[in-house]
C-alpha cells in the first residue's frame, strides 16, 4: 500500500509539472481501473488551424493520473501544454479533475460510464474555468474495440451562457492486462485533433 501511495505522490508532481493550448484530448474510455489502483497516460494531439490564410500546427503533450477509490469509481487529473510545430514556447492547457461511475461493463459486449468535473482550462474561454459532464460508451467485442465519448462542458462566471460540445472516439487496443494504446479523434468547436495515448496500470 505504501508502495502505491508513494507511486500515487510522484505521478501527480509529475502531471502537476506537466501544467507549465488549445483542446484537451478525452485520455480515457468507459472503463474504470478498480478499487486501489492506479493508472497513468501519456499521450498527445495534434492538430491545426487556420489563421489569417496560414495554417499553423500544434502539438499537446498531455498526462492523465486517475486513481480507483472503488470498484467502478474513478478520480481522475488531466494536464498538459501545447507546442506550435516546428517550435515555440509551450502554452499551458489548465488542469482539470474528473469523478467518472461506471454503469455497466460487460466482457464480450458493452460499457457505458458517466462522469462530471471541472477546472481550469484555456478551453473555457473568458474565465479560463469550467464545469464538464462526460459520458463514456466502449465496445468490449474484440473484433471491434471502439469507444466513444461525449463531454458537454459549460465555462463559469462569462458574460453568457455557453454549452461546449466535445466529442471523441477511436480505437482502444489492449497490449497487456495492465497497458492499452488510445488512438482517437477529438472534436471540439470545429476543431480536429488526432491523439495518440498508453495508458499503464499499476
Amino acid at each position: 500500500m505504501q508502495k502505491k501511495l508513494a507511486l500515487v505522490l510522484a505521478l501527480a508532481i509529475l502531471v502537476g509539472t506537466l501544467c507549465t493550448g488549445c483542446l484537451f484530448n478525452i485520455f480515457q474510455t468507459a472503463r474504470t481501473i478498480g478499487a486501489g489502483n492506479v493508472a497513468f497516460t501519456l499521450g498527445t494531439g495534434f492538430f491545426t488551424i487556420d489563421v489569417e490564410d496560414e495554417t499553423s500546427a500544434y502539438v499537446t503533450p498531455q498526462a492523465r493520473l486517475a486513481v480507483g477509490l472503488a470498484d467502478g469509481i474513478d478520480l481522475g487529473l488531466q494536464s498538459g501544454a501545447m507546442v506550435a510545430v516546428p517550435g515555440g514556447d509551450p502554452g499551458w492547457l489548465g488542469l482539470v479533475g474528473d469523478l467518472k461511475f461506471s454503469l455497466f461493463d460487460e466482457p464480450e459486449s458493452f460499457a457505458l460510464a458517466l462522469g462530471f468535473g471541472g477546472g481550469y482550462s484555456v478551453e473555457f474561454v473568458g474565465t479560463g474555468w469550467g464545469v464538464f459532464g462526460e459520458i463514456f460508451l466502449d465496445s468490449n467485442l474484440r473484433v471491434l474495440p471502439i469507444f466513444f465519448a461525449y463531454q458537454p462542458g459549460i465555462p463559469i462566471g462569462g458574460d453568457s451562457f455557453v454549452l461546449l460540445h466535445h466529442f471523441a472516439g477511436g480505437l482502444k487496443l489492449k497490449l497487456s492486462e495492465q497497458t492499452r494504446l488510445l488512438v482517437q479523434g477529438d472534436v471540439r468547436g470545429g476543431l480536429l485533433s488526432v491523439g495518440l495515448a498508453l495508458e499503464i496500470g499499476f
